[in-house]
């Protein structure tokens, strides 16, 4: 749907992308909050909405692989975390696309990260009138499927192991919509999280960053590699993380005991959880990872499945955030 005042050219025109099921099933309400503001500013827009898994993906394709020379694209996400990456899957012509995020779902890490608002009519405000480009690092992770090499775009983490199977565990809970529709949804994520802790999998892994600097962990609970410093809904596995350095920051904890880990988490929602024993602090381009046994994999959040190699790298600046 365009404004009635949209310019002629394509980069005039802001393209919101909208989850209609953001914000425990409320993102259609909070869209029309959006839309009666932007009429009343006469900004250009066209809205597009998703209605199934891959959506968000294609509308981002659909928008941008067709840019002819000197035209530019610019996208609006309003959703969480999970949106943003479905997003970021479709984009062609980094170059030329401008990229913001109107925050609405329950974690909101890259909104924290960002320091955009919390509230959606301050966020646009900020976005419309002061908004400013920042060139952010886009993360990828791959391995291998029926012979074929499959890579996955992250922008805030990358986790295998405990993190990634709190996620997974939360997406097949019947406790995560019954809290979400109550706006509780960050329980049903303590509540379980909690849980794994004291029954996760250990596994024997190898951990190489940048090709030559080999790990061998024996009792390895998770390793997250990050280019923002948060994740999970505020948890600060990697305080130093850079999103324009071209690095991941990684946070390996490996050798603590079940009964310990409940000890340790907390310290992470401050970023004070590296002095413990058995919590380590890398920093690298690109990691390779081997399991003895296949873990839950996550990026931002987004379950990818069980793998037991999996390849991790940056691109640094690759996208033009707006914020």
């Amino acid at each position: 749907m365009y404004n009635e005042k949209q310019a002629a050219r394509r980069d005039d025109v802001l393209h919101f992308m909208v989850n209609p099921v953001s914000h425990s099933g409320h993102g259609m309400r909070l869209w029309e909050t959006v839309e009666k503001t932007l009429q009343e500013k006469q900004v250009a827009y066209q809205v597009h909405f998703s209605q199934k898994v891959g959506d968000m993906a294609e509308i981002a394709r659909t928008l941008t692989q067709d840019l002819e020379e000197g035209q530019e694209c610019s996208l609006v996400v309003l959703g969480g975390d999970g949106t943003v990456n479905e997003a970021i899957q479709g984009i062609c012509n980094f170059e030329r696309v401008r990229f913001s995020c109107l925050p609405t779902g329950s974690g909101n890490d890259l909104a924290r990260n960002m320091k955009i608002p919390k509230k959606l009519e301050k966020a646009l405000h900020e976005l419309l009138e002061n908004g400013q480009e920042h060139l952010m690092d886009m993360g990828y992770v791959s391995w291998e499927e029926g012979g074929q090499t499959v890579e996955h775009r992250f922008l805030g983490s990358c986790g295998i192991g405990y993190d990634a199977a709190v996620c997974a565990e939360v997406d097949v809970s019947p406790l995560k919509g019954i809290l979400n529709r109550l706006g509780l949804g960050k329980i049903a994520y303590l509540s379980i999280g909690l849980k794994n802790m004291l029954t996760c999998r250990y596994a024997k892994t190898s951990v190489v960053l940048d090709g030559i600097r080999k790990q061998t962990l024996n009792r390895m609970l998770f390793v997250a590699m990050m280019s923002h410093r948060f994740e999970g809904g505020g948890f600060c596995f990697c305080p130093n993380a850079d999103y324009q350095d071209g690095k991941l920051d990684l946070c390996i904890v490996d050798g603590i005991p079940h009964w310990k880990f409940p000890i340790i988490i907390p310290f992470a929602l401050k970023g004070k959880h590296l002095g413990f024993k058995g919590v380590d602090a890398e920093l690298a381009s690109t990691v390779e990872i081997k399991t003895d046994c296949p873990l839950w994999l996550h990026t931002d959040g987004e379950v990818l499945g069980e793998h037991d190699k999996i390849v991790v790298r940056v691109e640094r600046k690759k996208l033009r955030f707006v914020c």
